[in-house]
């Protein structure tokens, strides 16, 4: 039974490479979607601050970019590190799987934990994706327990754009709007 979990995950995660690889070359020219717009969203200057509307849905953290520069690989590092730390974690899980020394409570519970490292992950890339086919240059998502984080490439975003980036973050990981920060990075070229 082990094997066979083992086996499936492996099949998973070659899945997640293989589309990721697809969604990276192909571009914002891969995914084709319907236009959407929410309201009710209030930007916040500088640190996000949740201020809840009684029965009101739509309260999306938002942060601005700060006048500053910004190097250009930010996205890529970012994505990077996120990329090592799920890793090791994955490394660390599987060294609990592959121990005798644990016990099989232990080994389960190590085995969830991979299942939902792979949810997140395979989470993100969607969230990314449909970011970069609505037309945004680039995102990064960090998907936490009881929220989500997104870092998104831009010149500025509006009202429109924010309630828009907030529902496909709301669709894909089914996270209430409040759970939501999204973050403007503005990024100055030819550093």
């Amino acid at each position: 039974m082990l094997g066979r979990k083992f086996i499936w995950l492996m099949i998973l995660m070659v899945w997640v490479g293989m589309v990721t690889s697809i969604i990276i070359y192909q571009g914002k020219d891969y995914l084709t979607l319907e236009k959407t717009t929410s309201g009710n969203v209030e930007i916040i200057e500088e640190e996000p601050v949740v201020e809840l509307k009684e029965n009101n849905p739509i309260d999306i953290n938002f942060t601005q970019a700060r006048e500053e520069e910004q190097r250009e690989d930010f996205f890529i590092e970012s994505k990077l590190e996120r990329d090592k730390y799920r890793s090791e974690q994955i490394s660390n899980y599987r060294e609990i799987i592959n121990n005798p020394k644990y016990s099989e409570e232990a080994k389960k519970e190590a085995q969830q934990k991979i299942l939902q490292l792979t949810e997140e992950i395979e989470k993100a890339m969607e969230i990314e994706s449909l970011i970069r086919a609505r037309g945004y240059k680039d995102a990064i998502a960090f998907i936490h327990d009881n929220a989500v984080d997104v870092v998104i490439e831009t010149n500025g975003l509006d009202k429109s754009d924010v309630a828009r980036i907030g529902d496909i973050i709301h669709k894909v990981t089914g996270f209430n709007f409040e759970d939501v920060t999204i973050i403007e990075k503005r990024i100055e070229k030819g550093e």
